[in-house]
């Protein structure tokens, strides 16, 4: 590396020593295409200038930078090094900072120095312009490595050199270009000082201090050991949340990261104390520093430091000024910019504030500037000059930035409470080459704007004005919506303008209408609601859309309508032998998280069985035996089908026994089928049934079967009876905090079906993963859109390293740092136990189940883990590369190369109903038993499957949509030793004479034997070749 390239060279040419001339002329001179273009703004001087353009000799030319203060990092696998070319003071007048005087001498001194290296021929060196910070007034010099005649780079090349332009501190007064200070005359009659220019004052007083600022850096370093550790740490910080110097990241990067903690570390503290020690570790330091970004708002209450004595009046931007450089340190940042830097400080402090956040992960490891990840709501548009609005306020410096500004301030007022943070983002560069023009500035752009919703607010299709007697405010807001806006009466008697939002296109959200209403009035582009929006991708998914601020849970409400009345029915029965203590909800249905909402007598929709248990008051007449406990239930059920006959409500009543692979007493459960055709299905909790069944597991003969089989049915009884009724209250009770709770553990579901693992990753999984997106959303907020909640959930998946990190879920910010420290006890126990993981490879963890295998003993498999979280990663990178043009129908479509063997169901059994007889007896038959509507011939079909040939295949399937069942060989079926006892069909496999004969599967009959099982359900068997 030759960090000093440009210093083993002359000044450009002796031609230009010193060498002056009118602008007129050097708009001539160097208008050759074989000299480099002039980098000159549009307010530019006109041919005829009397301004006078000069080149001198560098006063000084030094390294300055993170470079310089070892601080730098990788960027592009690169390092950046600056050079500061101090320019001589004698080419500058005292009136130079007015009208861009100084900025049009800058470029030209540019130019030359651009003009004289390129005449040098420096090997292995490309020069281009491209614009310090996205800076218009501030074109600088890029030299980085080439490739040589054979096409390799040149040794060392992993660097690249920019040279800026800085003047002497003394060129102009401060007093001069103070903020409240208007330098832009031009465009004032008379030459009088015109309105305050604070971006253009604090750009030309950073010129003149950047020599001040290193010194100032230097100090730091030498006050305090940790200065430079906590400069990387906020490097780092800032880079993964995609926030730089540039004014186009938010105008606040390592730079202005470590000046604040300079600062900070010499006041801004009570009575003009260091607000920061020197003592502080670099972790103190950078957390400090957060905690000061996040809680103090500079818009409203701005930092002066060292003896500022001028009053700076209202500014829409932030101030932390340093009175002895004279500058604004957070010049370059936009009041939106400086929202989005405070919401990121907040959110890292909630991250560490957080025990079950990994710290380190989510402050500097996940990259949270991602849009499909970090906004609820993102749209693109198209815009250009003629969107814009006049030039010449002085607050930002060019048209671009100009009509930015507008478009944030428009969107902020339309949007009002349905937002809370605002991002534009311009989708293109300002780099050039040294011989081409830069973009004129009215070129067409495109700008993508983030949205951070309110899920409370998002979806309202009215919005309040101001009352009819604020005259000012009801203009303005007329103004603002045109025809939109309406008088209205409402029911508390308020008279308010008003802005109604009917129902949009089913393939439309609200936000699109009232974001297209805003940028087709106040910025006249056509159909921007139509194309480029991110924010309707997922709503059309499924089956019962979102459509109002309720829709996540309207699907279920008649379902639960229908529940409460049945469980106030079965309280009200009279002859039951003891009192009930509770009713309990146990089903995704009740909880508003199944894939397919229990509609009743809609076709074609499958209907599963409404899972809710009932609670008998203590007795001490309940047996003390297994199977005469289950006796007991069934006569309770009995007597509850008896007093349940005779309820309008209900049409059919029948009690069943749950089969059991183990030996253990068959569970009663009670089917009962209303009205509305949704069926619910009761079983009856007796607490002291778990105590029977440890008694059981531990005494000296096992009455029941194994050990084995008495530990997976106590897991079960938990699982079903204990922990399942928990978890459905939790979910519900978070629905009120989280409304796109359901709407998304919906969709994770739908997207786990779409894949074929119904049956081997539980619903329970899901909703926890869901659940930790949203209680724990580090490094981000909690999501407030199903398109962010969605991807963000993917993404957890794809990055969890299951192996060795248990899944911890906190509901309720219950568990302590002693609660999380024995769950990962626990976790290395069992890690311990079962290294293979054969029986447990993923622990899920909340506070309301501790024990961590509750839903996961047994499944998913390891190999099935894996495949899940591969998968998600997948679907992550198909959003990365997509990005706005996503199609969201590409993730549920499963890819069927990877299987043996594939089964294709028939249609009509698809959502596990059969179409109606043509005989008209039947379908009259049909209809006498509505307990029908659960039958389910495909879901039958494939637990026959299970039961067969579940110890040699793994088999997948869509539970929701069941056109295709999915099978693998499983290991062991391949070629092996003949032996007595194989549980399979086997077939001999001669490999050559020398060998002795093996056995394997013989697949050709398996499959054989699944038609036939099949029968007319099977369309078609593919068996991969």
């Amino acid at each position: 590396m030759r960090p000093m390239l440009v210093m083993t060279h002359s000044p450009p040419t002796t031609d230009h020593q010193f060498y002056q001339c009118a602008a007129s002329e050097a708009y001539n001179t160097l208008k050759d295409s074989s000299n480099p273009r002039f980098a000159f703004l549009k307010t530019r001087a006109e041919p005829g200038s009397k301004l006078l353009l000069a080149y001198g000799k560098p006063t000084s030319i030094n390294v300055v930078g993170s470079f310089v203060r070892r601080t730098a990092l990788l960027l592009d696998r690169k390092v950046t090094i600056d050079l500061a070319v101090t320019m001589p003071s004698h080419l500058f007048q005292a009136k130079d900072y007015r009208d861009y005087r100084y900025f049009q001498k800058r470029a030209y001194y540019l130019a030359c120095l651009a003009d004289g290296l390129h005449k040098a021929r420096l090997p292995h060196l490309a020069i281009s312009f491209t614009l310090q910070d996205d800076n218009p007034l501030q074109p600088i010099l890029i030299l980085e490595p080439t490739q040589d005649e054979q096409g390799d780079k040149s040794a060392q090349s992993n660097y690249r050199i920019r040279i800026l332009l800085a003047a002497s501190s003394d060129l102009f007064p401060v007093e001069k270009t103070l903020p409240t200070k208007g330098c832009i005359r031009h465009f004032v009659a008379g030459g009088q000082e015109g309105p305050p220019s604070p971006t253009y004052n604090a750009v030309l007083r950073s010129e003149c201090c950047s020599l001040i600022s290193l010194k100032l850096l230097e100090q730091s370093i030498g006050q305090s050991d940790a200065f430079r550790g906590a400069c990387m740490l906020g490097a780092v910080w800032l880079r993964q949340r995609g926030i730089g110097s540039s004014t186009r990241k938010g105008g606040f990067g390592q730079f202005e990261w470590a000046s604040v903690i300079s600062m900070l570390m010499r006041g801004g503290g009570r009575t003009g104390r260091p607000l920061l020690s020197a003592g502080y570790s670099s972790y103190q330091l950078f957390k400090a520093t957060l905690q000061f970004l996040a809680t103090t708002d500079l818009i409203t209450a701005p930092i002066m430091l060292s003896g500022t004595n001028f009053k700076l009046g209202h500014a829409d931007y932030p101030v932390f000024f340093d009175g002895f450089r004279g500058l604004n340190l957070l010049f370059k940042m936009s009041s939106w910019s400086y929202r989005m830097l405070r919401h990121e400080a907040k959110n890292s402090l909630k991250a560490l504030n957080d025990p079950l956040v990994d710290h380190f992960k989510a402050l500097f490891i996940t990259q949270v500037d991602e849009s499909f990840a970090k906004f609820d709501y993102v749209f693109r548009v198209r815009l250009s000059q003629h969107h814009g609005v006049p030039v010449g306020t002085g607050i930002r410096l060019d048209e671009t930035n100009d009509l930015i500004g507008k478009l944030y301030k428009k969107l902020a007022y339309g949007l009002s409470d349905r937002a809370t943070l605002i991002c534009p983002d311009i989708l293109s560069g300002n780099s050039w080459q040294l011989l081409s023009s830069p973009s004129p500035s009215h070129s067409p752009f495109y700008l993508a704007i983030g949205l951070l919703l309110n899920p409370q607010n998002s979806r309202r299709t009215v919005d309040r004005g101001p009352p009819v007697e604020e005259k000012e405010a009801s203009a303005v807001f007329r103004e603002f919506w045109g025809e939109k806006a309406e008088l209205r009466r409402f029911k508390d008697g308020t008279i308010l303008e008003s802005v109604v939002w009917t129902d949009p296109n089913p393939k439309q959200v609200l936000l699109d209408v009232i974001v297209g209403h805003i940028l087709q009035r106040h910025f006249g582009i056509q159909n921007a609601g139509g194309s480029g929006m991110f924010a309707k991708a997922f709503d059309n998914v499924l089956p019962q859309q979102i459509g109002t601020q309720e829709g996540a849970t309207a699907p279920f409400s008649a379902a639960r309508s229908t529940f409460e009345a049945l469980c106030k029915s079965i309280r009200d029965l009279q002859e039951l032998p003891l009192q009930i203590r509770h009713l309990s909800a146990a089903a995704p249905e009740l909880r508003f998280c199944s894939v397919h909402a229990p509609v009743v007598g809609k076709p074609r929709t499958p209907n599963w069985p409404v899972n809710f248990q009932v609670q008998f008051e203590g007795s001490t007449r309940w047996p003390q035996d297994l199977i005469a406990v289950q006796r007991t239930k069934i006569a309770f059920l009995l007597k509850i089908a008896e007093g349940l006959e005779g309820d309008s409500s209900i049409s059919a009543v029948a009690v069943g026994l749950e089969g059991k692979k183990q030996r253990l007493p068959e569970d009663p459960f009670l089917d009962i089928a209303t009205t509305g055709k949704v069926v619910f299905r009761l079983r009856v909790y007796h607490e002291h049934e778990i105590k029977l069944l440890e008694n059981a597991l531990h005494s000296a003969t096992t009455l029941f079967g194994s050990r084995e089989e008495l530990a997976l049915a106590l897991s079960s009884h938990k699982r079903t009876y204990i922990q399942g009724p928990a978890h459905t209250q939790a979910v519900y009770a978070l629905i009120t905090r989280f409304p796109l709770l359901p709407h998304t553990v919906r969709l994770m579901k739908k997207w786990r079906d779409a894949h074929l693992l119904s049956s081997h990753v539980p619903d329970e999984l899901i909703e926890l993963l869901v659940i930790r997106t949203f209680v724990h959303p580090s490094p981000w907020q909690a999501p407030g859109s199903l398109n962010s909640a969605f991807i963000r959930t993917l993404a957890s998946i794809a990055s969890w390293n299951w192996h060795s990190e248990p899944l911890i879920v906190d509901c309720d910010s219950e568990l302590n740092k002693d609660d999380i420290e024995a769950i990962h006890a626990d976790f290395e126990a069992w890690r311990n136990i079962d290294p293979r993981m054969n029986r447990v490879a993923i622990f899920a963890a909340s506070n309301i189940d501790r024990g961590c295998i509750t839903w996961t003993d047994h499944r998913p498999a390891k190999v099935i883990a894996s495949r899940f979280t591969k998968l998600a990663g997948a679907a992550v990178e198909t959003i990365r590369d997509k990005g706005l043009s996503l199609e969201p129908e590409i993730l549920f479509v499963p890819s069927l190369h990877e299987y043996d063997f594939v089964v294709y169901l028939k249609d009509e059994f698809a959502m596990g109903t059969v179409e109606k007889s043509s005989f008209k007896n039947l379908q009259v038959e049909a209809l006498r038993d509505p307990l029908d509507a659960i039958s389910n011939p495909a879901q039958e079909f494939f637990d026959e499957l299970e039961e067969l040939h579940g110890d040699n295949i793994i088999f997948f399937h869509n539970r929701s949509m069941m056109t295709i069942i999915a099978g693998v060989w499983k290991p062991h079926t391949g070629p092996r030793g003949w032996k007595v006892g194989l549980d399979y069909d086997a077939w001999p496999v001669f490999e050559d004479e020398s060998t002795e004969p093996q056995v394997t599967i013989n697949k050709a009959a398996v499959l054989h034997g699944i038609a036939r099982l099949g029968g007319n359900m099977i369309s078609k068997i593919d068996q991969r070749s």
